[in-house]
């Protein structure tokens, strides 16, 4: 590996739908190339890259594995990443530290949701990339379909190869750039029967690649042709510059049309030489170029919890070289660091390198301060680099240890798998007193609690979360007095205080305003009062919220010379808000959320009246491609359990997000229905 020029140095990602065979592709490349002396296989549990307990129980990838191997004097970095959308942002992360992508697209069932999700990634970013329509051998088959599909989300295909065959008559593939047939005896000529397709399949390829660069479109315009080497340079620069998709084709269980890709990966994808320079998180617009000499540079990844090592950061190096017991600056954590061993990643396994270079993909374990997403740079002379953006989880759940022995255990535990995976997030609802676990989705979830058992050996109970709903007041209540008087002898309690109560526009929070003249309270009682007040609105009258968005004047008040303290006044004041609560038609306010939804154009109408029957208002539609966006203001209360809603209206092929909006005030009914459930709570508890 240290002696790959970086213009023969290579990473990529597989992306694309769940199920549409990018780990078995994965697998068929790397017993290809000769880094696996075996064909992994998925279903029997012997895939090198789907390795986690999860993935091989439910024969499908749940986080991006990365696997490293040299071929043809060249050093290739591979990065399997999901394609359920509970797991995809994982493969969103990668690709921000990758310089290519091979879309995989089935042939059975063509570009799909996860397909078009993963396509706009690469877009955002700048990854160039190709695709490969897999499993030809299959029954349904239709590479023709598979192409269209992916002409409707505007993936800007050039088709490269041809099948030979489809279903059990698959045998290979015309490769139409060069011309010949490629099947599993070798190259061969192209068979009579396909001769005039192949010719058509042919000037459409010409076309699509002329059409990206106006010397080689007037050329083709003049003389109708271009030469072979012509071809392969408009057809590796318009692959650069996301212009257009060369579209592969073949079967990943027999490995037929593979040879080929590997060919499109090497030579139509950028080398970590060839890609556009990174741009540095300054003002100046700085670059760092990808060069061997230059000052140490990296992005993280990803991050590993490995049993043997620990906890290991997986980053890009983009400039510089990096050795063992190298000083680095995490520019993200403003913190020194000092790398121990270089690893490289083969699946679950690694083993140690000497050092690593621009385009490498390397771990290094035990770094403390380093996290997914942080940018590293050399301790002096370094330059920083962007930090890569974190997706937010969409949906979260009431999180508790099924043993109360296990409370501490569970929460560090979560802890650590919080650190692996950055797209979770554990926090407490301070208004209910829950921790909730927020992900990407359902599953996602679920399967990091399995994770927490099989890994740490806890078990936990995950509930829908509360709403967080909160109290207000609707009216004002003047001159309501708070009182407190207990002087039966000896040192007493005496205190009164006058409040008028206001209510304030939605997010103003709680508000106290000091009118007191003449020290009918004394200054020193002042906080007290405040205090009192602010503690009553911890638990509202209707159903026990928070009280919120109230300007409570304190107007007046009396005292005593001797039994008047703290205490007293603020024990006053807390009657005095309570009652003035009571007294300015209190109400309840339900959390509003913005909702950003993606689904397939033909699913929206469904989309909109199921938003419609949660109380939802649309903001506005769409198109995106062969998708449609739809986003709305919705309560919270009617989306905790969404995910699954949407999953089963749309096939699958929905997915969305969801951010606070503002509170706002319930309907009655729905009042009525948060008061019931707080009592019938209150009357359980005791």
């Amino acid at each position: 590996m240290k002696n790959v020029k970086v213009a023969d140095t290579y990473n990529f990602a597989l992306i694309g739908h769940s199920g549409d065979g990018k780990t078995t592709l994965g697998e068929a490349i790397l017993h290809t190339a000769g880094a696996t002396s075996h064909l992994g296989s998925v279903n029997d549990g012997t895939s090198v890259l789907n390795y986690l307990p999860e993935e091989k129980e439910r024969h499908t990838t749940i986080s991006c594995s990365i696997y490293g191997f040299d071929t043809n004097g060249k050093h290739l970095t591979l990065v399997d990443t999901p394609g359920d959308s509970n797991f995809q942002a994982d493969g969103r992360i990668a690709l921000h530290g990758l310089d290519g992508a091979v879309l995989v697209v089935n042939a059975a069932g063509g570009a799909k949701v996860g397909t078009t999700r993963m396509l706009k990634s690469c877009r955002d970013i700048g990854v160039a990339r190709i695709a490969f329509i897999s499993g030809m051998d299959r029954e349904r088959a239709d590479f023709d379909a598979a192409v269209e599909s992916l002409k409707k989300i505007d993936a800007s295909p050039a088709v490269v190869t041809l099948p030979i065959g489809e279903h059990e008559n698959f045998s290979g593939v015309i490769d139409l750039l060069h011309m010949k047939a490629v099947t599993a005896d070798g190259e061969g000529e192209i068979p009579d029967d396909m001769a005039d397709a192949v010719q058509a399949a042919h000037e459409a390829l010409v076309e699509d690649v002329a059409e990206c660069d106006d010397a080689l479109l007037e050329k083709y315009l003049e003389e109708g042709d271009l030469t072979e080497d012509e071809l392969a340079r408009g057809l590796m620069a318009g692959t650069r510059d996301g212009k257009i998709t060369p579209v592969f084709c073949g079967a990943a269980l027999t490995q037929l049309g593979v040879p080929t890709l590997m060919w499109g990966i090497t030579e139509l994808l950028p080398s970590a030489a060839d890609r556009p320079a990174w741009k540095a998180a300054d003002d100046a617009g700085t670059q760092v170029e990808p060069s061997t000499e230059a000052p140490f540079t990296a992005v993280v990844i990803k991050t590993l919890i490995d049993r043997y090592a620990g906890t290991l950061s997986v980053m890009r190096i983009v400039s510089g070289t990096v050795k063992a017991d190298l000083s680095v600056l995490n520019v993200s954590a403003n913190a020194k660091e000092r790398f121990g061993k270089l690893l490289l990643l083969k699946g679950e396994e690694h083993r140690d390198v000497p050092e690593a270079g621009p385009g490498d993909i390397v771990a290094v374990a035990k770094l403390k301060s380093v996290h997914t997403g942080h940018a590293l740079t050399a301790e002096k002379g370094g330059i920083p680099l962007p930090e890569i953006p974190i997706p937010q989880g969409v949906i979260s759940y009431a999180i508790q240890a099924k043993s109360k022995e296990d409370e501490d255990k569970v929460y560090s535990s979560l802890g650590r798998l919080v650190e692996e995976d950055p797209t979770l997030h554990l926090g407490r609802e301070a208004s209910t007193g829950e921790f909730l676990l927020s992900g990407m989705g359902e599953l996602h979830v679920r399967i990091t609690a399995q994770k927490l058992q099989r890994m740490f050996g806890v078990g936990v109970e995950l509930k829908t979360p509360k709403v967080p709903y909160r109290e207000t007041i609707t009216r004002k209540a003047e001159h309501i007095e708070g009182k407190l008087k207990k002087q039966t002898g000896g040192k007493g309690m005496f205190g009164v205080c006058y409040l008028t109560l206001e209510p304030l526009p939605r997010g103003e929070g709680i508000q106290f305003v000091d009118e007191i003249k003449g020290g009918s309270i004394p200054r020193g009682l002042i906080p007290a009062v405040e205090k009192g007040i602010l503690e009553s609105c911890d638990a509202g009258p209707l159903a026990g919220y928070p009280v919120v968005d109230v300007r409570v004047r304190c107007i007046d008040g009396k005292h005593h010379a001797v039994d008047s303290n703290e205490m007293a006044f603020k024990l006053a004041a807390s009657f005095g808000f309570k009652a003035g609560i009571e007294q300015a038609k209190p109400t309840i306010l339900e959390p509003v959320m913005n909702v950003e939804i993606s689904a397939p154009a033909d699913h929206v109408g469904d989309v909109m009246g199921d938003l419609s029957s949660r109380r939802g208002q649309v903001q506005s539609t769409e198109a995106s491609g062969a998708m449609s966006v739809v986003k709305a203001q919705v309560p919270m209360g009617e989306m905790l359990e969404y995910a699954t809603t949407l999953t089963s209206m749309t096939g699958g092929q929905g997915e969305f997000h969801m951010e606070f909006s503002h509170y706002e005030e319930a309907p009655a009914n729905v009042r009525e229905k948060i008061i019931a459930a707080a009592a019938a709570a209150k009357k359980e508890a005791s």
